[in-house]
């Protein structure tokens, strides 16, 4: 696959926030989530590259669909859930969270759905050692992996662990709905967790035209200004590079920092589910990385150390 870059926007031309009732903060379902991203992955594990690597992750999201109702939430504290995302503090953030209750719901709910599909035998392997291990030692992987600290999270387990933490925090956002309006802000991380978006979309129907960045754990989507480096904010413009101008997904190139974000366009595929989408276009990355660009985007089905550098939240 070859790139080519288009300077689409001059700095000055750049969005800022729309002035009409467009929203700054989409949250989701967690149930319609996983359905979604279950059923697109399987669409294309049928003739993407890697089909096998994307049908298991298919799997992996019926199982979160088919178990998130029994993971619990503690419930927030109304006025710090308002006042957080009045002033873009994300009210479930990620850097103070321990693995407790929640995990444990979340990890027997999503393991015996799981165990239930049918798994190819190196796929099951896995997840028998996954389910096996010692809890202390995969609690403390999954608070490393949740804040992107992946030295000592052993890679086969990373697409599980993901997965669970996807299922506790898509459950703690269903009650931020009625506050939603409450977020007036713009941030490069999630407003609502402080995680780093997967990547960005400019949706169609009511939002469209508008371009959100969309959460690689809790599945919010949160308004971005379009051709802004999501990754520095600088001032400078920025460049788009796919495989042709039309493609659905491009990556949104930074040459200030050198990082790019993918960027899709829901009109071009209205069944487009960005983690899914963002799986299967692993030839973009190639591409873009061979052009010396790094990615600043994450997605928790797997692990790219060193390319997703926390921020400051």
């Amino acid at each position: 696959m070859t790139v080519s870059a288009v300077k689409i926007i001059q700095p000055g031309e750049i969005q800022s926030l729309p002035d009409d009732e467009t929203p700054l903060l989409v949250l989701p379902v967690a149930k319609d989530v996983f359905r979604e991203r279950a059923t697109r992955l399987a669409q294309l594990s049928e003739s993407a590259p890697l089909k096998d690597w994307l049908f298991f992750c298919s799997q992996v999201a019926s199982a979160q669909e088919d178990s998130v109702d029994q993971v619990t939430s503690e419930q927030l504290d109304e006025n710090i859930i308002k006042e957080s995302l009045r002033h873009g503090m994300p009210p479930t953030s990620v850097t103070t969270w321990k693995a407790g209750k929640d995990w444990d719901e979340a990890f027997k709910a999503f393991t015996e759905a799981l165990t239930k599909k049918d798994l190819l035998p190196v796929v099951r392997q896995s997840l028998d050692s996954f389910v096996k291990a010692d809890q202390a030692q995969l609690k403390k992987q999954a608070e490393d992996f949740l804040k992107a600290d992946e030295k000592d999270v052993r890679p086969e387990w990373a697409p599980f662990i993901g997965a669970i933490l996807q299922m506790i925090w898509t459950k703690k956002v269903a009650q931020l709905t009625p506050y939603a309006g409450s977020y007036r802000g713009e941030n490069s991380l999630c407003p609502v967790c402080g995680s780093h978006p997967v990547a960005s979309v400019v949706r169609v129907g009511a939002r469209d035209g508008h371009r959100y960045l969309c959460c690689s754990l809790c599945a919010s989507e949160w308004y971005a200004a379009r051709a802004r480096c999501t990754n520095c904010d600088t001032p400078k413009e920025v460049s788009m590079m796919g495989e042709t101008k039309e493609s659905l997904i491009q990556g949104e190139c930074c040459d200030d920092c050198q990082g790019y974000l993918k960027i899709m366009y829901q009109s071009r595929d209205p069944m487009m589910e960005v983690v899914a989408d963002d799986l299967a276009s692993i030839q973009v990355d190639l591409a873009l990385s061979n052009e010396g660009y790094q990615r600043t985007g994450r997605n928790m089905f797997f692990m790219v150390s060193g390319e997703t550098e926390e921020k400051e939240s």
